[in-house]
């Protein structure tokens, strides 16, 4: 059976919860592609050597203001593609599955340069990625049918930027592109000198298929605030380094961090987002562990939970089922559309706090975010405590969800 067969599924509470169905992927966000500076630059025969030499002087995408809109930007990739026949741009939010020749970038003549701009919010981070196709044939990007077919054959043909500046790891492991638009939120780790010590990474096995890494930071000599972290693969190869910038520079404090692997796709889903799975591991397993093996606080106020996507209704259910034990949730991009989970977290007692974040480019997932927000905010039972909405000019994307951590964990440790 699968989500959308309305399957019943049980929290350790006894609790029946139906699942909801799947994701409605609806009002997604279209490509805005403009005619870019350079394509009206090179429509001047005699300037077009000194254009090339601009464009490729600059990194990609560059970014510059749109005169006509104070809110948007206009981005610009330029890519030297010598022999290409197609040349591709996916990006995160705005990748046109139903008509992705529209992410095809244009060849300027007599060249072998290839431009593309879009006009994009000023407040956007984005990760994309490049294909450059030498073949003859149909790009697979077009003959794939259906959403996530196309998705994946434009991801799959693509690479990492070679004139990008910044990256991002994946779900999948692969490695992504990352731009920013000016009014981007900061990514506080950047331009830090390197940290002095070398924090710890711990490999520790659980029970059946799962498994999870601890950070152990440097210099730490009190009990230190603990997150725990869904999808834990991914942030293992993110954080540390990270971390270690803003322990040392006194941006943050010493935390530990629990990093809970997600395992493959198929176990990702059956056990990541329900009420069960994954989240009685971390109740059950991984929090006693750590707090009897680490030297972490044992007080609830001092555990966060944080997740994204699938793990970020996981968090949810965390904070709902720990029993006080779990007092913070940061909850990013949750897929609220598989479970109603507002009674489970206004009836549960001993969280402090909730933030629900969500993108703009998201489709429904910032409307179902808002509703839960104002449900909780609402509800009696959640009286003296914070649940907080904060949207972003982002899609569903792990260099959003990587700036968008650090910040809230400086907003609530630093």
């Amino acid at each position: 059976m699968s989500a959308v067969d309305g399957r019943i599924q049980h929290d350790r509470l006894g609790r029946a919860h139906r699942e909801r169905g799947f994701p409605p992927h609806s009002d997604e966000p279209r490509m805005q592609r403009v005619p870019g500076p350079i394509e009206h630059a090179w429509a001047v025969p005699a300037q077009r050597a000194a254009v090339a030499r601009e464009a490729l002087s600059h990194p990609n995408p560059r970014i510059v203001a749109d005169p006509g809109d104070p809110g948007s930007s206009l981005w610009t990739w330029v890519v030297e593609a010598p022999g290409a026949r197609t040349v591709l741009l996916w990006t995160n939010p705005v990748f046109d599955h139903a008509d992705p020749a529209r992410a095809e970038l244009t060849r300027l003549d007599d060249s072998d340069l290839w431009t593309i701009t879009l006009r994009l919010p000023a407040a956007l981070r984005a990760s994309y990625r490049i294909a450059v196709r030498h073949d003859e044939g149909t790009p697979p990007w077009r003959t794939a049918e259906g959403r996530r077919p196309v998705l994946l054959a434009a991801m799959s043909a693509a690479e990492v930027d070679g004139r990008g500046t910044t990256t991002v790891s994946g779900s999948r492991g692969e490695i992504s592109s990352v731009g920013a638009g000016t009014a981007a939120p900061v990514e506080h780790w950047r331009g830090l000198p390197a940290a002095d010590g070398v924090s710890r990474l711990d490999a520790v096995e659980l029970a059946g298929r799962d498994r999870a890494w601890i950070y152990v930071p440097v210099g730490a000599t009190a009990p230190t605030p603990l997150l725990l972290l869904f999808d834990g693969d991914v942030w293992r190869r993110e954080l540390p380094p990270i971390l270690d910038a803003l322990i040392a520079s006194g941006i943050l404090p010493p935390v530990h961090v629990a990093m809970l692997d997600a395992g493959d796709a198929e176990h990702r889903w059956e056990s990541l987002g329900v009420p069960g799975g994954q989240v009685d591991v971390v109740i059950d397993l991984l929090l006693p562990l750590v707090e009897g093996g680490w030297n972490v606080s044992t007080r609830g106020e001092d555990t966060i939970v944080s997740g994204q996507s699938l793990g970020g209704i996981a968090a949810l259910w965390t904070l709902a089922l720990s029993a006080g034990r779990v007092g913070h949730a940061i909850a990013q991009s949750p897929s609220l559309w598989r479970f109603d989970v507002h009674d489970a977290l206004a009836a549960a007692s001993g969280w402090r706090s909730i933030e629900l974040q969500a993108g703009t480019f998201e489709g429904d997932m910032l409307g179902d975010a808002a509703a839960l927000s104002a449900a909780l905010s609402a509800d009696a039972r959640t009286a003296g405590r914070r649940v907080t909405l904060s949207p972003f000019d982002a899609g569903h994307d792990w260099a959003v969800w990587r700036a968008n951590l650090i910040g809230s964990l400086i907003a609530l440790l630093g």
